[in-house]
């Protein structure tokens, strides 16, 4: 097979995007990027990111692409893993405290964590253009809310407490693991035997 045709077939998989660093992986010389861009076919959008002519803005992936520690988290984790339907006004992103943003994407919630609990409860998920993205799966995300109640809109922390002894796929193990390295297990545990009563 041809390395245009794999390009291609990869660019219908992924509703138009192709990275550098795919064809990198799957010997791909990345020339061929080049070339598509010259004849007018992608367009590169950032450093080792490209997008064809007819190809879907995957905001999430575009924006975890251009800041690969990104985790997206509240209520935008809750949109990705397909638990609620609400499309969230404003993204929501982890970062811990050493990151630096050189410049602040736009429309963007930043939420900063030590760093020793980042990848805590981390789950790669795929959007509606099929791309993986890195998000905290509802364990984690349950931990942040009950964590930052203060700071949370009351319905949609009523709301997620309830909805989650409803999730089919809930790992009540992975909560409490979660809760215990959060510091937050007593709040978990009080929180949790209320929903269940």
């Amino acid at each position: 097979m041809d390395y245009r045709k794999k390009i291609e077939q990869h660019l219908e998989k992924t509703g138009g995007i192709i990275t550098a660093s795919y064809c990198r992986a799957n010997d791909i010389p990345t020339v061929y990027l080049t070339r598509l861009v010259r004849e007018g076919l992608l367009t590169r959008d950032s450093a080792g990111l490209y997008i064809s002519k007819n190809g879907m803005y995957d905001e999430y992936y575009f924006l975890q692409h251009r800041f690969s520690k990104v985790v997206f988290s509240y209520e935008t984790a809750l949109h990705l893993l397909g638990v609620t339907d609400k499309i969230p006004q404003t993204i929501d992103i982890t970062v811990h405290y050493s990151y630096k943003f050189n410049e602040t994407p736009p429309g963007v919630n930043i939420h900063y964590v030590h760093k020793g609990l980042h990848d805590l409860g981390m789950v790669e998920v795929r959007t509606m253009f099929n791309n993986k993205v890195k998000v905290y799966s509802y364990e984690r995300t349950l931990c942040d809310f009950i964590a930052h109640k203060d700071k949370m809109d009351a319905e949609v922390y009523i709301t997620l407490i309830r909805s989650y002894a409803k999730y089919e796929e809930k790992d009540i193990q992975a909560l409490y693991n979660i809760a215990v390295k959060m510091g937050i297990e007593e709040d978990v545990k009080s929180i949790m035997e209320l929903v269940y009563e």
